[in-house]
């Protein structure tokens, strides 16, 4: 598989555009663990709310189950410090419902805010890359198979723009016909540039 170009200023560029795409996700999963850790602030009072709301019930259900046991009270004086727990109990849930809400909106943002950026251009990366590696690897192969110059000339005349052919030859077709070799030789030339690969991969066209 071939996953760079031989070429060095196609080679620089290639590697700039790895690591740009390694910083840009990079960058933007610390954007989204800061939005994380912002959003997942807010349930700081739901936090105290459920610590309150536990500490208080469980004081209040401590003090009803003391005033019970006491002599001489008449059953049911704890029925108020029962009904206040049940209140705190109720905080707590208030104060845990909130932070669980605060934690799952705080999770989505974190994504949403990574996903989007990474995969917009994830879907203009891989698609170009994928394509060179594709054409370098096939060309690659071609050439290590032995194909000649001449089979290399005729495969750019397949596939590149008509404007790039008639800069080599006016009549490009008629002239490898001819077996023009320094019409072959740069017709096979612009083919290997057009997929990152070296000419001195080239062997001679077949005479």
């Amino acid at each position: 598989m071939k996953l760079y170009a031989d070429r060095p200023p196609r080679l620089a560029f290639q590697l700039f555009v790895d690591l740009l795409t390694v910083a840009w996700i990079a960058g933007w999963v610390l954007v989204g663990r800061f939005v994380h850790e912002m959003v997942s602030a807010l349930a700081v009072p739901g936090e105290k709310m459920d610590d309150a709301g536990t500490s208080l019930s469980a004081k209040l259900l401590e003090a009803a189950g003391k005033v019970d046991d006491l002599p001489l009270v008449k059953d049911g004086i704890a029925v108020p410090f029962e009904g206040a727990a049940k209140a705190a109990d109720q905080l707590r849930a208030a104060g845990e419902a909130q932070v669980e809400a605060v934690s799952t909106i705080a999770i989505w943002l974190a994504v949403g805010v990574v996903v989007v950026p990474v995969l917009m251009w994830l879907m203009i990366y891989v698609p170009l890359r994928c394509r060179f590696i594709r054409n370098a690897t096939s060309t690659q192969r071609f050439l290590e198979a032995g194909t000649a110059a001449d089979l290399v000339a005729l495969r750019a005349m397949a596939t590149q723009p008509l404007h790039k052919l008639v800069r080599i030859s006016d009549d490009p077709v008629g002239a490898w016909r001819d077996g023009d070799a320094d019409v072959v030789a740069r017709l096979a030339e612009l083919e290997l540039k057009a997929v990152g690969l070296s000419a001195k991969r080239l062997k001679p066209a077949k005479g």
